[in-house]
């Protein structure tokens, strides 16, 4: 689950894939994942100060296709198959639902090389 920048983007993105007729055949799958850091600082959650974690993602997309309206898959020869991207897990709720209240708030891309896929 999603949330706050994150929630946004990704309702953009499946918005457009949609738009334009894209469908994913195919499970994205977690190589490997590395906790990198963990604050469960909730001093200010009115200003945002709520525990994060913080998890870096090596995902495989190997078995993944993304195909138009006709089948045809429009995934570039040159996709990689596997690369990191670091997530920001945060939990607005930590006061009501310190368990279940923990959401992807943003995400980026990190410029390293990809874990080892088997």
């Amino acid at each position: 689950m999603a949330t706050s920048v994150e929630l946004s983007a990704q309702k953009r993105l499946l918005e457009n894939e949609r738009a334009q007729g894209q469908t994913q055949e195919g499970d994205t799958a977690i190589a490997d994942l590395k906790v990198e850091s963990v604050n469960l600082d909730n001093s200010d959650p009115d200003a945002g100060k709520v525990p994060t974690v913080l998890v870096d993602v090596c995902w495989d997309v190997r078995d993944v296709d993304i195909v138009d309206r006709s089948g045809k898959s429009v995934v570039s020869p040159d996709r990689p198959d596997a690369g990191w991207i670091r997530y920001t897990v945060a939990n607005y709720h930590w006061d009501k639902d310190p368990e279940g209240g923990w959401r992807v708030a943003t995400s980026r891309d990190l410029e390293k090389t990809p874990c080892e896929l088997s």
